[in-house]
């Protein structure tokens, strides 16, 4: 049997649902666009009330596909979260853009979505408690408090609140590892500095978002902070991107990420945060 391959999803055609009724999450099997029919979404300036075809409760939105459906990040991301955290919790590795492309590879990861927003800080935090040799409860308590913190940021949050998910997850590892609170003083300054690190690469970088391209720079630039703030030995090497073709609004050869241009080849990646 071959291994499963995120290109392999895009040929799979799950059952019509009318709108009005919700849809079974168990029929949904595309990797990128809409979770229902896979056509592209539809990004709006102003929310307005949408119905979840997922779970059938209302929520204000700024996203639904062409076709008119919607998804809350709840449906979108809940069972990817477990997913994500168990995955993390099992793994020794040590470096945390490894981390996230082994999760990135399984199906229930989305091109893009809020997942990427615990994905951040869930393989930072993995990496970290690895090289610390922290007690598993440790790791496991970091872990299940990251993924209430990242779930109360929403997807889209890069382009309508100017501040990217996985740059807040960033925050979020932080935080955690340092103990910052709103009262605190040096952990406090910490967690801000880290975000504001991410985020200035990322404006260097441009739009359009590419939550692959944005996990891998967010995941890279705490690696170097916690060498140099945090003291710990984190290393990252940039990720060969396997997702490019599946992204309609892929950088192509102007991200570092690119297979034609990547790490691999002459280390732009990692020059992009040193």
């Amino acid at each position: 049997m071959q291994p499963w391959s995120p290109l392999r999803r895009r040929g799979f055609s799950p059952p019509a649902n009318p709108l009005s009724l919700p849809v079974p999450l168990t029929a949904m099997a595309h990797f990128t666009g809409c979770l229902s029919c896979g056509t592209e979404l539809v990004y709006l300036e102003q929310a307005e009330a949408m119905t979840c075809a997922g779970c059938g409760r209302e929520h204000q939105s700024n996203a639904r596909c062409a076709g008119g459906h919607f998804f809350c990040d709840a449906c979108h991301s809940g069972e990817t979260a477990e997913v994500i955290e168990q995955l993390c919790f099992d793994s020794r590795e040590t470096d945390p853009v490894a981390i996230t492309l082994a999760a990135m590879r399984h199906p229930k990861v989305k091109m893009h979505g809020a997942e990427h927003h615990y994905l951040t800080p869930a393989a930072l935090l993995a990496a970290y408690c690895n090289l610390r040799g922290e007690p598993e409860e440790r790791k496991r308590t970091l872990l299940a408090e990251a993924k209430k913190r990242a779930a109360q940021v929403p997807g889209g949050t890069c382009g309508y609140w100017g501040t990217c998910g996985a740059a807040v997850g960033t925050g979020i590892f932080v935080s955690l590892v340092t103990g910052a609170t709103p009262r605190s003083k040096e952990p406090w300054a910490l967690a801000q500095a880290m975000t504001s690190e991410v985020l200035g690469t990322y404006a260097k970088l441009g739009g359009p978002r590419c939550c692959k391209r944005n996990t891998w720079v967010a995941t890279l630039t705490a690696a170097k902070f916690a060498r140099q703030r945090l003291e710990t030995p984190m290393k990252a090497r940039g990720a060969r991107c396997e997702f490019s073709a599946l992204n309609p609004d892929c950088h192509r050869q102007e991200c570092p990420f690119h297979p034609r241009t990547g790490p691999d080849a002459d280390g732009r990646a990692e020059a992009m945060v040193s």
